[in-house]
């Protein structure tokens, strides 16, 4: 890694002390509950970050101030910077050791506690708003057959808006033809079918407004406005 920049806080490490190797990962907490017959139902409750940990030396003219200001930060407690390759947390240093061999020559070992592992939070939001996107679809998928709207998909949500406004539209019309022909029925049998128009035409308007709201709220969730 010799050749890959390093830097915790204001500290840029350099030479023999940029880490041959930095170590960090983590886990998935989880809650397992067993179902009698053998199954099990598994929910994932976020990422936990394990400590970052790394090693390297001190060395020349300056290794004892260098040293120093890091141990000074671990002291402090104080959320830092840490950041290599396109990597990039912040901590706090938990431990710092150093091994004064020579004034020019100081090994070290730390381990930096995350506070905030901006990647994965991010990762962790699309995952959340792709899921409430699945939600909104599958809920107006429910609607559509009532609504008389075709198959309807991420990709597809706009062609679907347009769909339900036209829809909405032509149903309003159909209402109000409805409702014209009923108060004018020369007798029982049109106004009875007149009704069962008009109720199945409600019904429908009711589907399409339904599935405006889940259908407009996946496209905005798509095109990035987390509502």
């Amino acid at each position: 890694m010799s050749n890959v920049a390093v830097t915790l806080g204001a500290i840029a490490f350099q030479d023999f002390e940029v880490p041959e190797k930095i170590v960090f990962g983590g886990a998935q907490r989880v809650a397992v509950h067993e179902l009698i017959g053998g199954g099990r139902v598994v929910d994932a409750l976020g990422y936990d970050d394990a400590e970052i940990s790394f090693a390297g030396v001190f060395s020349g003219g300056n290794a004892v101030a260098r040293a120093q200001a890091l141990d000074a930060m671990r002291a402090s407690g104080e959320v830092v910077s840490l950041a290599w390759d396109s990597y990039f947390y912040t901590v706090i240093i938990a431990q710092f050791v150093a091994d004064y061999e020579k004034p020019w020559w100081i090994p070290f070992a730390l381990r930096c506690l995350v506070v905030a592992d901006p990647a994965a939070e991010i990762a962790n939001i699309v995952a959340t708003t792709a899921s409430l996107i699945s939600a909104d679809i599958a809920a107006a998928v429910l609607l559509a057959p009532q609504a008389g709207i075709g198959a309807i998909s991420a990709a597809g949500l706009a062609a679907t808006q347009t769909s339900i406004a036209a829809g909405i539209s032509t149903s309003g019309i159909a209402l109000g033809t409805s409702g014209a022909t009923l108060a004018a029925a020369p007798d029982a049998l049109t106004g009875i079918a007149a009704v069962g128009q008009a109720v199945q035409t409600s019904g429908q308007l009711a589907a399409l407004a339904g599935m405006s709201g889940y259908v407009n709220r996946a496209a905005a969730n798509v095109a990035g406005e987390f509502l």
